[in-house]
């Protein structure tokens, strides 16, 4: 079942995948050990992975994140909130679709969104509405030539 457990385990678990340096995430959309695979957990699997790789690329400080200057204007209790800068780096972090971020008034609001079930929402649509472009003739060449050599290098073996 898609819950806090799933998600807590595979932001982990991908987590640490990632910082152990893996080319590829196993078990996006994934249940009960990967007995079971779920539409609407692949899509909310793809926020939590795009979140995960966010904090791999670390935070940049540089002269312009360090905003020293600002500092130094805005001084010890001043308002930093105010600032350009603050905002810019607060619309800087990641903005998950599914994943609700405001604070619980607003969440009550608009019905108490599931992310998981909005999630699911957004599979169907994608399966709704995507669309695939055709292999060119090169592709569909290159893949028959791929076929055509492994059928004469396997043939006759059983």
């Amino acid at each position: 079942m898609s819950d806090c457990q799933a998600g807590h385990e595979k932001t982990l678990s991908g987590l640490a995948a990632m910082l152990a340096g893996a080319s590829s995430i196993y078990g996006p959309g994934m249940l009960e050990s990967g007995m079971t695979f779920d539409m609407g957990q692949l899509v909310l699997d793809d926020e939590l992975i795009a979140m995960n790789k966010f904090f791999l690329r670390g935070i940049a400080v540089n002269d312009s994140t360090l905003s020293l200057d600002e500092i130094q204007s805005v001084g010890q209790g001043g308002n930093y909130l105010e600032l350009a800068s603050t905002l810019k780096g607060a619309r800087s972090l990641t903005a998950p679709k599914l994943l609700h971020r405001d604070v619980r008034e607003v969440w009550l609001a608009e019905g108490s969104p599931d992310p998981y079930e909005k999630a699911r929402e957004k599979a169907k649509l994608i399966l709704a509405e995507h669309t695939i472009e055709p292999p060119t003739d090169d592709v569909l060449a290159e893949i028959h030539a791929i076929v055509e050599e492994a059928d004469a290098k396997y043939a006759g073996v059983a």
